[in-house]
């Protein structure tokens, strides 16, 4: 940990306490699935600056993947961390880091989301695998629905 108390979670370390910090997290919904990677360089004083990715990953049309890239900035005081992207609509995201975790909400929301620490190759290895997999286990973080069994075990 350095003076300010950031942390390098995944990346190089930034001069005069900095950190370079990438997270992703994975959803699926009916049939649609969803990845963010936010990619972030915590300047000294506290500062942030990077992109915030979003993917759409539809499994049921050909070359069904859009990816959208935003311009980040915000702040960083140790663990917490406020991110702001650019052009996209909604409050800021609020977040704390522990380890290879993040775990984020919005403002006026009740909704948490866990992303998970990567590297931008990595990132790209979890989109482009065959879409009709999940990532392999311990990449799903987000809650999403849940389906009950309808079989009782035994």
């Amino acid at each position: 940990m350095s003076e300010d108390g950031s942390q390098t979670s995944t990346g190089t370390s930034g001069a005069s306490g900095g950190g370079h910090f990438v997270f992703y997290t994975y959803r699926a919904s009916a049939g649609v699935e969803y990845l963010d990677l936010l990619d972030w360089t915590t300047h000294p004083g506290g500062t942030v600056a990077g992109t915030y990715t979003a993917v759409l990953l539809s499994k049921g049309s050909p070359g069904g993947e859009t990816r959208t890239r935003h311009s980040l900035t915000g702040t960083q005081q140790g663990s917490s961390v406020t991110l702001i992207p650019a052009g996209v609509s909604g409050p800021p995201v609020h977040g704390k880091i522990s380890g290879d975790t993040l775990t984020a909400d919005t403002d006026l929301s009740a909704e948490t989301f866990t992303y998970k620490a990567t590297d931008p190759a990595g990132f790209d290895k979890i989109v482009s695998r065959d879409k009709a997999t999940p990532p392999p286990d311990g990449e799903e973080l987000s809650p999403g629905p849940t389906k009950a069994d309808p079989s009782p075990s035994p």
